[in-house]
Parts: C-alpha cells; sequence; structure tokens
C-alpha cells in the first residue's frame, strides 16, 4: 500500500470519527434542548408545583452532560415541598448514583425513609450506601495520622528572625552548632522523641539545603503508591529506599505508615505516624498561618496535608502574595471547628530558593 493512500485513508477515518463525534454531539444537544423547552412548558402549567422542577432534575440526570446541573433542580424542588417523600427519594439516589456523595445521599433517603417507611428501594440503597460508607470508615481510619489542637507552637517568637531563610540555612548546614542538620537527622531517624518543635523547624530548613531535596517531584512516591496496589510488601520496599534520600516527606511517611497498618504491624505504623507529626510540629514553630507568622513550606502539596492536620479543609481558592519578606501562597481554607472560612498563609521562600539554586 502506497504512503500517500495510507494517509488519506487515516485522514478519512479521523474525519469519520470528528463526524461521529459531530452527529452525537448535535443529538446530544437536541435532546437537552428539548428537555428545556418541556421543562417551560411544564412550568407554565404549574408554576407553584415541587413537580416540574423535580422531574427537570430527573431527566437532566439521566443525561451525562447535563447531570451536574440536576442537583440545583433537586434543592429547587425541596424548596417549593420540603415534605416530599418521592423528592428526597429520587434526590438520594442522584446522590448516590451520579455525584457518588454517599454520606449526603443516606441523609436524604433516611428522610425519605421517613416519610415514606417501607419502600423495598429506598432500603435496598440504603444497605448498599451503608456497605460503602462502612468500607470508606475504615479506610479513613487506617489513613489517618492525627491532628493537632494548636495552630501555633512557638508564640511571641522572633517573626522576622524565623524567616529569614539564608542565616538559618547557614546555621543549619555548620557543623558544631546544636541545630546542625546530620545531627538533627541522625536523632529524626532513629525516632528520637526528644526532638523538639524548634529542632524540627531547624532540620527542615537544613534539608533545603541537601542536594536530594526537590521542592515539586512527588515522581518516586507516585511510583511507590502504584506498586502498593500490587504488592504492599514491594512498596515498603521501595518506600524505605526512598526514605533514605528523602527521610521527612510528610506523604512518604503517610504512606508507609498507611501500609503497615494494612499488614497489621502497629509499631512500624506508630513510627512513620510520628515522623509525620514531628514534621508538622516543626510547621507549627515556625508561625501561626498568619501574614506577619506564615508557616514554614518546603513542599506546596504538603500545605494541604498540613491543614488537615490542624483542623481545617482547604477550598479551591489559592493565590500568591508577599508576606514576611518573601513570596507566601495563601490558600483559603474552612475552619471545621467555627466553620468559617479563613486565609492561611505559607511562606515559599525555600522552594523558591531551591528552584533558583540558592
Amino acid at each position: 500500500m502506497k504512503p500517500y493512500f495510507i494517509i488519506a485513508l487515516l485522514l478519512l477515518l479521523a474525519l469519520n470519527g470528528v463526524a461521529k463525534d459531530g452527529k452525537d454531539d448535535k443529538k446530544n444537544q437536541k435532546a437537552v434542548q428539548k428537555e428545556e423547552d418541556q421543562f417551560e412548558k411544564n412550568l407554565d402549567k404549574n408554576p407553584n408545583s415541587a413537580l416540574p422542577y423535580l422531574d427537570h432534575a430527573n431527566n437532566l440526570a439521566a443525561i451525562s452532560s447535563e447531570s451536574s446541573r440536576a442537583g440545583g433542580f433537586y434543592l429547587l424542588a425541596l424548596k417549593m415541598d420540603s415534605g416530599s417523600a418521592q423528592i428526597y427519594k429520587d434526590y438520594g439516589i442522584y446522590q448516590c448514583d451520579k455525584m457518588h456523595a454517599y454520606a449526603n445521599a443516606k441523609e436524604l433517603l433516611l428522610k425519605s425513609n421517613t416519610l415514606l417507611p417501607g419502600d423495598a428501594e429506598i432500603s435496598k440503597y440504603l444497605d448498599a450506601i451503608n456497605k460503602v460508607l462502612a468500607v470508606q470508615e475504615a479506610e479513613n481510619k487506617l489513613r489517618d495520622f492525627g491532628t493537632s489542637n494548636v495552630k501555633e507552637k512557638n508564640p511571641g517568637g522572633n517573626a522576622a528572625a524565623l524567616n529569614k531563610y539564608d542565616s538559618l540555612k547557614a546555621l543549619a548546614l555548620t557543623a558544631g552548632n546544636p541545630f546542625y542538620y546530620h545531627s538533627l537527622i541522625k536523632r529524626f531517624l532513629a525516632d528520637d522523641k526528644s526532638l523538639s518543635a524548634e529542632e524540627m523547624f531547624m532540620l527542615i530548613i537544613g534539608f533545603s539545603g541537601q542536594s536530594t531535596y526537590n521542592a515539586f517531584s512527588y515522581n518516586d512516591i507516585n511510583e511507590m503508591k502504584v506498586k502498593a496496589s500490587g504488592s504492599l510488601d514491594n512498596a515498603i520496599s521501595f518506600g524505605l529506599e526512598l526514605v533514605k534520600v528523602n527521610p521527612i516527606n510528610p506523604t512518604l511517611n503517610k504512606e508507609l505508615m498507611y501500609y503497615y497498618r494494612k499488614k497489621d504491624q502497629p509499631a512500624e505504623a506508630e513510627k512513620y505516624q510520628w515522623r509525620v507529626q514531628q514534621f508538622f510540629n516543626g510547621v507549627l514553630w515556625s508561625g501561626n498561618g498568619s501574614c506577619e507568622r506564615p508557616y514554614i513550606s518546603l513542599w506546596s502539596k504538603e500545605e494541604y496535608n498540613f491543614m488537615t492536620y490542624i483542623g481545617y479543609k482547604a477550598t479551591e481558592n489559592h493565590y500568591m502574595g508577599q508576606c514576611a519578606g518573601n513570596m507566601a501562597e495563601v490558600i483559603d481554607a474552612v475552619n471545621l471547628s467555627t466553620q468559617k472560612t479563613e486565609p492561611i498563609h505559607f511562606n515559599v521562600g525555600l522552594i523558591y530558593m531551591q528552584t533558583v539554586g540558592k
């Protein structure tokens, strides 16, 4: 077969694929428009009824490209009729099947079950959801690395001195002083429980000056996670090698904690949980998350683990700013105790220094 003929054939196949996709897209658009038109008609006929909103929600949920929009119409239906068992049922099934939000689905279906006891379909869904939630709860326990009830371990400390990373790094890399990196890392790897939060803070500073520090690459850790899906033993062996070059990374230590828990080896799991918490204790020594006293950051990804540790849930809103004489990453996070959203500031000076080779 001549090369130009092969190219022409491939082009024809590609165009056929585009044409087919185009037809499917047009077909989908027609279905959506038809549903929107029907919804308007139903609404005109029954403007004070919840039924048009419920029907529209159910129909949107059945169209894959539109299912994410359905939730708003279920809520509108509930606003029109908060005592309807059918709305709670359909909304609960939607949360389960389409959104995979099982806790939300359970709450809605329990409400529906109260209004409509004995419904076989509701019971079937609740049984299935309870099984999923039980598995999730067990998994969450295996992955739980604890929480802290404080936001700062060094209140009143010299904020300016804590953010002078050049001089602090020089101190940590100079032999003979109490904060010498190579002395502190030996104690850390020996699981020395007397290692203080201040010493851990300086250990973080010292690690930033090591050739093995990489502020962005998680390729090896991701490879370890892939290995864990096939063999926990292989993942652990790989992880123990990674610890030799990346000993203080919270995600690495958290994964090893999880693998050892899965293997029912609590003593080993506790060792790596302590290492995760010890790293975060060093972060807590560095500040309180305000712009005046930002937390130290060695890896941007670990900022999210840290916020979980202090009882916050990050939102999708984050941006760069200037704090304490350095660039800072600011993440809006929900305080799970108060449900209020607060900005959490992280000094990314060490990340910047590693990036530019300082």
